[in-house]
């Protein structure tokens, strides 16, 4: 797993809001370039955040990304 990749991608979601914007039109074409695994780039596209903390992601981005996280 590349744990440091998926936080990586979830602090982009959350400060870059062009980064966001086209992840949220299309994020297959977002995360293809990215070093993330296959079961990675899987939850981020049904953004399953339970799944992506499981797998590393940091709880604290996964909730205060702005238009995706839960609050």
């Amino acid at each position: 797993m590349s744990r440091y990749d998926l936080n990586v991608t979830l602090y982009r979601l959350k400060k870059d809001a062009a980064f966001r914007a086209r992840f949220q039109a299309d994020p297959a074409a977002v995360l293809a370039d990215l070093d993330l695994t296959a079961e990675e780039r899987e939850a981020f596209v049904r953004w399953d955040a339970r799944r992506l903390n499981e797998l590393g992601g940091s709880l604290h981005l996964l909730v205060s990304i702005p238009r995706l996280g839960a609050h």
